[in-house]
């Protein structure tokens, strides 16, 4: 390979990168790599966004139902009123809160406050609060 000024011939200055292609400007090339992306890339973010915000609707929306459905139960069965009902009335709350925030757009927030109500049936269906 001859050099010329000590640079390698070839133009990429030992760096193993290839060298710009003669007359292309910075931008053009730029431009070229953007056109070159995966066709239906955001086609497919689109789907998958939609497809968890869908997801974290339905278990928030589940998990306040189960709230609800708790609530009537034990009411039927006789139990007294007590720091169950609300603890169970709060979980609906949050997942009613959660299935909004889902909607929205508010994934994370969404999954957060969704465990909570969840954490919080639990508790209301502990020994303690019989």
């Amino acid at each position: 390979m001859t050099t010329h000024g000590g640079n390698a011939a070839d133009g990429s200055g030992g760096s193993g990168l290839r060298p710009l292609s003669s007359g292309a400007s910075a931008d053009e090339l730029r431009a070229e790599f953007q056109a070159q992306g995966r066709p239906g890339l955001a086609e497919e973010r689109r789907r998958d966004v939609r497809q968890a915000r869908g997801m974290y609707a339905a278990f928030a929306g589940l998990v306040a139902v189960v709230c609800l459905v708790l609530i009537v139960v034990r009411l039927v069965q006789g139990d007294a009123l007590g720091v169950w009902v609300a603890t169970y009335a709060v979980g609906v709350a949050l997942g009613g809160w959660g299935f909004v925030l889902a909607r929205i757009g508010h994934t994370r927030w969404a999954m957060m406050v969704t465990c909570i109500a969840a954490a919080l049936a639990g508790l209301g269906d502990s020994p303690v609060f019989r």
